[in-house]
Order: structure tokens, then sequence, then C-alpha cells
């Protein structure tokens, strides 16, 4: 009947709209995954940054360090390259600022004219310092992306150790850093899991 018809086009546009209800919550579940795992090697970088700068850390045969040197020396090079731009462009905002605030003032101007020409000199080191300042606030962008890089990179390593060789860190701060970030990725992969069911279910 028509009726019958009616209502199951009804609850085949609801099944749909479930699904991609779920959809979408399985891509915002797996951004906070990629997250979380970026937030680990921010946290893990700044811990492991004081370790690498002895000499031990290039010849050690200890296994905890083994599986983080080569990713860690990649993301250091990055950071390092990017740090000294960085320190370049800190130069250039403090000339700039310098500049600005030593720009004649339109009040002291004698003229019209002269406050005409300090009112556009005063503009334009305002422009320059607010460019020079997005481009500081653009390379600290980049310094944040590599250390998040090393998390999305090294996670994975620490990962499998633990779950194919039943490894785990050494280091206290590394194996607490390590333990709250499996812990809550576990909770969102099991979370992702929930939504699969609920996916399996509305395909009967």
């Amino acid at each position: 009947s028509a009726t019958k018809a009616a209502n199951q086009a009804g609850e085949a546009t609801q099944v749909a709209a479930t699904k991609a209800k779920i959809h979408a919550d399985l891509l915002v579940i797996d951004r906070d995954i990629n997250s979380r795992k970026e937030k680990f090697g921010v946290e893990m970088y700044a811990h492991l940054e004081s370790i690498t700068s002895t000499q031990e850390f290039y010849v050690a045969d200890d296994r905890l360090i083994e599986i983080i040197r080569p990713t860690l020396i990649k993301a250091q090079r990055e950071v390092a390259a990017y740090e000294r731009k960085r320190d370049t462009m800190k130069g250039k905002v403090n000339l700039a600022e310098s500049k600005r605030t030593g720009t004649a003032s339109i009040f002291t101007a004698a003229t019209i004219g002269d406050k005409f020409m300090n009112a556009v000199k005063y503009a334009a080191a305002g422009a320059k310092e607010a460019a020079t300042k997005t481009e500081l606030a653009m390379l600290e962008r980049q310094i944040l992306g590599f250390k998040e890089e090393f998390g999305r990179n090294l996670y994975p390593i620490f990962e499998g150790m633990e779950d194919n060789e039943g490894w785990l860190p050494t280091d206290r701060k590394v194996r607490s850093l390590y333990d709250g970030a499996r812990e809550d990725i576990a909770k969102m992969q099991k979370a992702k899991e929930e939504k699969r069911e609920q996916t399996k279910r509305l395909d009967g």
C-alpha cells in the first residue's frame, strides 16, 4: 500500500541519516586520535630535548634511545632549521617595532605637510611590523608542526613495540607520557568500534 511504501521510504531515509551521522562521528574521532598523537609528540619532544644534548645519546645502545633516535634526529633537524629562521625574524620584529616607535610624531610636526608625511611613515612602519609579526607566527606554527609530526611518527612505533614485543619505555617520564596517550587513544578506539557496531546493526 501507499502508506507502507511511505513508511519504508521514511525508515530508509532515517537509516541513511543515522549512517551519515555515524560516519561524521568517526571522522571526528579519527581527528581526535591524530591530535592526541600530536600532543604526545610536543610533550615528548620537550622532555627529550635535554637528553639529546649529551654525547651519550648518539652512541648509547640503550633500547629506548635506539628506538627514538632516528625519528627524533629528523625532527630536531627540521626544528633547528626553522628556529634559526624564527630567531632571525624575531630580530626583524624588534627592529620594525623600534622603527615604528621612533617615527616622528604627527603631534610634534611643525606644518600640516610634515604631519601628513609623519602619519604616512608611521602607517608604513606599522604595516611592516604587522607583516613581520605574521611571518614570525607562521614560523612558530611550523616549528610546532614538526613536533606534532614527531608524535604521529613515534607513537605507532611505541605502540607496535608494546603489542608485538611487550616492550615499554624504561625512562619514567617517557613511560608516563606514552601511557597517558595510549590510555586516551584506547578510549577513542573503543568509541570507534561502538560506532562501527551501530552501522552493522543498521545494515541488519
